[in-house]
């Protein structure tokens, strides 16, 4: 990446690419919540993919931009009760195959990958206003990746899912 109009240009294809991933999965799987969690993910892909072109646009027209009011929709709070309701009332056996494992590693890595971008994205920023997007895109991107995680980790073992959750501890 030369400069911060390509890092955007980049961000927008990372975000589209991850917004087609996510829709695709949530289409094929019969897995209930696998369904939620990834159109709960595509939809926040969305949401970057405004964010990034509102400031892509302003940028390629040399215009000064306020990044708060880009990202004022993004409350990590509702984030993390929407994901906390797709869990509550699932069965402790949720009945899952192999591809939907397969699709939450995939997921995992993505994320993990995107935050590496946008971290090195963001030591090459010189604006500010810049700086505080790819901030904000790497933080996304590790709450993506922990809610993806904790949907693995309660398809792989729901009991220790709940038990990690619930933060239970053995008495003597």
């Amino acid at each position: 990446m030369e400069n911060q109009k390509e890092a955007l240009a980049a961000a927008i294809e990372m975000e589209k690419q991850g917004k087609n991933f996510y829709e695709s999965t949530a289409e094929r799987t019969t897995n209930e919540m696998t369904r939620s969690v990834f159109r709960f993910l595509a939809e926040e892909e969305t949401k970057h993919i405004a964010a990034i072109k509102s400031f892509y646009s302003a940028e390629i027209a040399g215009e000064e931009t306020d990044f708060d009011s880009v990202i004022r929709d993004a409350d990590p709070a509702k984030a993390k009760k929407a994901i906390s309701k797709l869990f509550s009332g699932l069965d402790k056996k949720a009945p899952t195959d192999k591809a939907d494992i397969d699709a939450y590693k995939f997921a995992r890595d993505f994320e993990k990958n995107g935050e590496k971008f946008y971290r090195q994205a963001l030591t090459k920023a010189t604006e500010k206003e810049t700086k505080k997007l790819f901030q904000f895109l790497i933080e996304e991107e590790q709450r993506h990746f922990q809610m993806i995680d904790d949907s693995l980790a309660f398809l792989e073992n729901p009991a220790e899912w709940f038990h990690r959750m619930e933060r239970w501890h053995v008495e003597g």
